[in-house]
């Protein structure tokens, strides 16, 4: 068993203690946090067998199913997330039907053995997170949008306590589904849980058959619902940034605007501010140096400055 210490440094920072159970990375997690009565549990589907066993499973909770959206650019993972009083019979049931087998990676929010979830927490639980992946375009493939039971204060409280710390643990064990994630997820910069604040730049091309805006993000370069695309393509486009603007004309992120420009529908995030340019211009370009800031500056010139000023300013 080891344990990593995610340690306090300041009155901002967090402290979680997350558990190798089988002394692997990529076996069993289990991730507390002192003075919380949450648990996390994250394994692959490969090792329910060992897991079932636990006393976690035999709690209230909510569980979260992952797996391949094969096919799919925008939305490359599918989920089901579902709630139980009995995670360990729930579960059992999802290991064995066929209709839910697509999964291969659960994560499981449940609680101390001393204050074990209420049915109304549970509820809640699982539709905030329905709504919060349905909100950033995740393929969730839940039926239903079931309907929270009513909370009452102290509830309500311990419920955004609660919720506040599962998103930075789910987030912190690599599930970005209820966040902003390369693909589709809400436009507004403000939305975003990002300490650092998010400066805004512009691509433009001659008779504006281009006309974007976008931002840096944690997963790469974020440009914005509304903007226009060239719909022409020349022959300089890289392979990946035309299979990529195919993928997104086939999934409606980008629509025929008119006879010369498409627009995109929704937020998208790019791998690198150079495809994110390429697909809106239709031509290769190095994006570090097209995007601009409000001054005109680009973004390469952006952050050479803001080196600059950090090594001049430690």
């Amino acid at each position: 068993m080891n344990l990593v210490d995610m340690s306090r440094t300041d009155d901002a920072s967090e402290f979680y203690t997350i558990e190798l159970v089988d002394g692997v990375a990529d076996g069993l997690r289990r991730v507390t946090r002192k003075g919380w009565t949450g648990e996390v549990l994250a394994f692959p589907r490969l090792a329910y067998r060992d897991v079932r066993g636990r006393g976690e499973l035999a709690r209230p909770g909510v569980y979260v199913l992952v797996g391949p959206n094969d096919g799919s650019l925008s939305k490359p993972y599918q989920l089901y997330i579902g709630r139980s009083d009995a995670l360990r019979t729930r579960m059992d049931t999802y290991q064995t039907a066929k209709a839910k087998d697509f999964w291969n990676y659960t994560f499981v929010l449940t609680s101390t053995r001393d204050q074990p979830l209420s049915t109304a927490i549970t509820s809640c639980l699982e539709a905030d997170l329905i709504k919060l992946a349905l909100d950033f375009g995740r393929a969730v493939i839940n039926v239903n949008q079931p309907r929270p039971l009513a909370l009452e204060g102290p509830d309500t409280r311990f419920l955004r306590e609660y919720l506040k710390h599962a998103l930075a643990i789910l987030l912190l064990q690599g599930a970005p589904y209820f966040d902003e994630q390369l693909g589709v997820h809400p436009t507004s910069p403000s939305q975003s849980g990002s300490a650092c604040p998010r400066r805004v730049y512009h691509l433009s091309a001659k008779a504006k058959l281009t006309i974007a805006s976008g931002h840096e993000s944690p997963h790469g370069f974020t440009v914005l619902e509304g903007s226009l695309a060239r719909r022409k393509v020349a022959d300089s486009m890289p392979k990946a940034s035309r299979r990529l603007r195919e993928q997104l004309l086939e999934e409606k992120v980008l629509v025929i605007e008119d006879d010369e420009r498409l627009r995109l529908t929704q937020a998208y995030t790019f791998t690198h501010p150079s495809p994110a340019a390429s697909v809106m211009l239709g031509y290769s370009v190095n994006g570090v140096d097209r995007w601009k800031d409000e001054g005109g500056r680009s973004l390469a010139a952006v952050r050479k400055a803001e080196t600059r000023e950090a090594a001049e300013h430690p």
